[in-house]
């Protein structure tokens, strides 16, 4: 019953992700996209043939490895078919759940989980899953939430959409409380069986404007989920009472800033 729980979780979270998968491209993956460049950094494409991209979502990074790697071979696997359909490049993608695998024991060098592991029901079985299908003296890197971003503009779109009676139909709450330390981090990965190497934090900063944190509203996430409960009258009518606060903002106001936290480790 827990296996068949964390299935339909999974496929729930599939489901959220492939209806806004633009919206994601367009305005959130820039924003994490350097965090996940710097973890990209630190690890060892030296000697990696063999690359695999966990939760890829549109394939923001597979570039960067590619530039890391140039003659390395890159899968990227995600559960979201929508995420996969959006991304582009020239490596194979493919629509597959990190809780199981279907990829043949000890292939790949390097596996990379960017701003996943929390979305997953099961983190211990991805992450045992990974483990599986590295080769020995194989490296994970992954990132994850300590602190995650907000703004005072967060606050003035959560308050309308609540004050209007929008609601989420398909809630996806990710896990972030079991891994926003680094000792819980390290922890996660010690127990799936990696030897633990270096576990460090990276601050986010970026500043928004007004019409692209809109366009972030409107077509990413929960809050595009809890406009679209509301009919036509009732959502410009939210629309535009945000719009008016929003315009009162000073550009401090749309400062997101956050930490994340790095990790590598090898089998």
């Amino acid at each position: 019953m827990v296996r068949e729980g964390a299935e339909k979780t999974s496929a729930r979270l599939a489901t959220n992700y492939s209806a806004s998968a633009d919206g994601y491209a367009e305005f959130w993956s820039p924003v994490i996209r350097p965090l996940g460049r710097r973890l990209l950094e630190a690890l060892p494409w030296d000697r990696a043939s063999r690359i695999l991209d966990v939760g890829t979502g549109t394939g923001a990074l597979i570039h960067d490895m590619l530039s890391l790697a140039p003659t390395a071979r890159v899968v990227g696997i995600d559960r979201s078919f929508g995420m996969i359909a959006r991304a582009t490049g020239r490596v194979p993608l493919v629509t597959m759940d990190a809780m199981t695998l279907g990829i043949r024991a000890g292939i790949f060098d390097i596996a990379v989980l960017a701003f996943v592991l929390f979305h997953v029901p099961d983190p211990s079985a991805a992450l045992a899953e990974v483990r599986r299908v590295l080769r020995r003296r194989g490296t994970v890197g992954m990132t994850t939430w300590a602190e995650d971003p907000a703004t005072p503009a967060s606050q003035i779109w959560d308050e309308e959409l609540s004050g209007c009676g929008a609601w989420d139909p398909s809630p996806q709450p990710p896990d972030h409380e079991s891994m926003n330390t680094p000792e819980k981090v390290g922890s996660l990965l010690s127990a799936a069986g990696f030897t633990l190497g270096r576990v460090w934090l990276e601050p986010l900063e970026y500043q928004w404007d007004v019409p692209r944190f809109t366009g972030l509203r409107t077509r990413f996430g929960a809050t595009k989920r809890e406009l679209d409960t509301l009919d036509p009258r009732a959502r410009e009518a939210c629309l535009d009472r945000i719009e008016a606060r929003m315009s009162c903002l000073d550009s401090k106001d749309l400062v997101c800033r956050g930490t994340a936290i790095c990790a590598m480790a090898a089998t």
